[in-house]
């Protein structure tokens, strides 16, 4: 009887962390859901109630032995000032995270989007800029910059025309706050063009694209919605969900045909400083900001979806059982056997 129970109480303590990693993952959670948990994480974070999940061994070993199942992908800029993990409370294989400098969406940022996004699944994608970034900043004041970092930023330059053209009182501070905002939207535009796989799923509602911006003062992450766009953006998309290619190849003949600047970004009317008192309060709501569409909790996962994303398939649970059974009798025979002579 006590090598019955002994047994028995092996098998369930193995099992729980795959149950927990199979509940708790993105497949099965719509966006709106999706949604919530970064925003309860951000909370937690930002109210000094972090709670640090997923980050033991027996999430690194179902991770490893079962493979990832992020609820979100979050294109972040790579300011080490923006851990994306430590702000939204997450761990180990809940957040597909992109990290380039400005949070632009070039042809590798887009192409690792759409792994967490077609591949993986994951139900929402968020663009999160945030405060005194510096490659908005350098775009804004026209600072001198070197060597290949003028062909990255200058996927913000059309955020900074946009900007001055709808806003042209704004100088300084403000104007930066304000080209953060539009850079934001800028990314998800530039996304939406260049990917039908993501533009796809976003029109099918299987993956909400929205944008937020870190306040890296406060802790806080304000999100600020669906492009306010996105209808008129996804109607422009092609049809065939496999013309990604020709998409990403007649963006890159575009960026080749342009003169990218080589020294110095388009100047601004005052310098920035990075530490300036009262930054975040000075920029006003931008006019994306105004009409940004919320998540609706009508957006739905894809039903029988678990093939494609790479999950808790039949195989891998054969596989799991079989696991299992091993160390079963491995514990039989090292453990429990003695007991019973």
């Amino acid at each position: 009887m006590h090598r019955f129970s002994a047994l028995l109480l092996a098998i369930v303590l193995l099992a729980m962390p795959a149950s927990l990693w199979a509940t708790a993952d993105g497949e099965g959670s719509s966006p709106a859901m999706a949604l919530q948990r970064l925003q309860e994480g951000n909370a937690r974070f930002q109210e000094g109630r972090s709670l640090h999940p997923n980050l033991d061994t027996a999430r690194r070993l179902v991770t490893s032995t079962l493979g990832q199942k992020p609820f979100a992908t979050v294109l972040a800029c790579s300011d080490s000032r923006v851990p994306v993990e430590i702000v939204f409370d997450q761990g180990i294989g809940d957040i597909f995270t992109i990290k380039v400098a400005g949070n632009v969406a070039d042809t590798d940022e887009i192409g690792s989007m759409e792994y967490g996004v077609d591949h993986l699944g994951t139900p929402v994608l968020v663009v999160l800029g945030h405060t005194h970034c510096g490659a908005v900043t350098a775009v804004t004041t026209g600072a001198e910059v070197h060597g290949s970092i003028p062909q990255l930023v200058d996927n913000i330059i059309p955020a900074l025309e946009a900007t001055r053209h709808a806003h042209p009182e704004l100088e300084g501070n403000a104007l930066i706050d304000a080209v953060i905002e539009a850079n934001v939207w800028q990314t998800i535009e530039d996304i939406f063009k260049r990917s039908p796989a993501i533009a796809k799923r976003a029109a099918q509602g299987k993956t909400a694209v929205v944008g937020a911006i870190y306040d890296i003062t406060s802790g806080q992450v304000r999100f600020l919605g669906e492009h306010p766009n996105q209808a008129a953006l996804l109607a422009a998309v092609p049809a065939d969900p496999h013309g990604g290619g020709d998409a990403h190849a007649a963006d890159t003949q575009e960026h080749a045909a342009a003169p990218h600047q080589k020294e110095t970004m388009p100047t601004a009317p005052v310098q920035h400083t990075e530490n300036a008192a009262g930054h975040d309060a000075e920029a006003p709501q931008t006019m994306a900001a105004a009409h940004a569409t919320p998540i609706q909790d009508a957006h739905a996962p894809e039903a029988g979806h678990e093939a494609k994303s790479g999950g808790f398939g039949f195989f891998s649970f054969l596989l799991f059982v079989a696991a299992l059974i091993g160390v079963v009798i491995l514990l039989d025979k090292t453990i429990l056997r003695p007991e019973d002579n």
